[in-house]
């Protein structure tokens, strides 16, 4: 191993430990990293719960995903919060279905705030206002350069949630929007097994361009099946923000055009206008896992089970790298990389062990000499031992 390189890729990585868990953010390229993570235990009322999320902001931005770390988390605390206390008022448990209804409301909550909150700058009917009075209503006042209010910002840009919760009986409950990924390894006759506790939420799912389908009868272009986009543009089929994907076509044609900076060029409004015939077209419905974890034997210092919590970008090095693909495949390298060598810190470990390649050299030699042409995706991956 190239000892100068690693040195360099730890310290770009931006390693951090936070709650036991082991946590790294990565972009190497001159572009802001959109992703967003959050680590915290939580004391509430039935003993201590440990909170766990990746958000993977696209769209060009940061104002969706900088809103969702902000607020969700605060929201399903204080969501449990509630419900822990009346379940124990009436004598009686807190149940895997009730944690799964404040997940997934709190999530649907959060991306409704964003919708109504750009929404409600244009009151009565926004087909009645004039161009200067949009300009009016989108116009942050305080902004130096021009740029439109963050609701707008916020509204136009989107992002992925994956959340884990583990509760004080030690039941993780996984709830994932988007096409991030979070896995069980548990060591078992010297071998990683893994379990997949989240979904994938894009184009590439068939079951969820069927979904789409079903919802959006005789639309054709609702999903383009050779780019793998939702309405011909974005990868994912479910995410929190995206109006332009969630709202009447009007938004589209006569909100976003107006907005400052300008949309990146990627976004075609026209052909988006013209392909968004009855919204909503991305979900904000979650799915949850409930998977109980009890003790493991004590085995010496070795660590024999650990929930990994990756963005999408974290699959896509390992197709690179070694033409992994799939999941479970993927799933069981990083087990294995996360407790090789040093445990300092095992997300670095495992993106490490994924930037090296069959013949031994490495990605991230050539992220940094840009000789790759292409933006890099943003990883971020948590490894916490359980």
């Amino acid at each position: 191993m190239d000892k100068n390189l690693y040195n360099r890729f730890s310290k770009a990585s931006s390693p951090n430990i936070i709650c036991d868990a082991h946590i790294l953010t990565f972009q190497p390229a001159e572009t802001p990293n959109e992703d967003r993570f959050f680590a915290e235990d939580w004391l509430l009322p039935d003993g201590r719960w440990k909170m766990l999320a990746i958000f993977d902001g696209h769209g060009a931005g940061t104002e969706a995903v900088d809103f969702v770390l902000e607020v969700l988390p605060r929201e399903i605390k204080s969501a449990l919060n509630v419900i822990i206390l009346d379940t124990s008022n009436k004598n009686t448990s807190l149940s895997n279905e009730l944690v799964e209804v404040v997940l997934t409301k709190c999530i649907r909550d959060v991306d409704l705030r964003i919708q109504t909150d750009f929404t409600a700058l244009f009151p009565g009917d926004i087909d009645g206002l004039l161009e200067e009075e949009i300009l009016q209503a989108i116009k942050d006042l305080e902004s130096s350069g021009g740029h439109s209010r963050v609701e707008v910002l916020r509204a136009r840009t989107g992002t992925t949630a994956l959340v884990a919760l583990i509760d004080p009986k030690n039941v993780i409950h996984a709830a994932s929007l988007g096409d991030c990924d979070a896995v069980l390894a548990t060591m078992e006759d010297a071998v990683w097994k893994t379990q997949t506790l989240s979904a994938r939420h894009n184009c590439a799912n068939p079951k969820e361009v069927a979904r789409i389908r079903t919802e959006h009868p005789g639309e054709p272009d609702c999903v383009n099946t050779d780019t793998l986009r939702t309405l011909g543009l974005i990868a994912v089929t479910r995410a929190l923000g995206d109006t332009l994907f969630k709202l009447p076509v009007v938004y589209t044609e006569r909100v976003a055009p107006l907005s400052l900076p300008p949309i990146h060029p990627n976004y075609d409004l026209k052909g988006l206008a013209a392909r968004n015939l009855t919204p909503p077209y991305l979900s904000n419905t979650a799915k949850v896992t409930h998977i109980a974890v009890p003790p493991l034997a004590i085995d010496g210092d070795a660590l024999r089970r650990l929930l990994i919590l990756a963005s999408d970008g974290l699959v896509n090095i390992l197709s690179r790298s070694r033409s992994v693909r799939e999941l479970p495949g993927a799933a069981a390298l990083w087990s294995a990389a996360a407790v090789s060598g040093a445990l300092k810190n095992m997300a670095v470990n495992v993106l490490w062990d994924a930037l090296l390649c069959d013949d031994g050299s490495s990605l991230y030699e050539g992220m940094i000499q840009k000789q790759h042409g292409r933006r890099v995706d943003d990883i971020t991956i948590i490894v916490c031992p359980l």
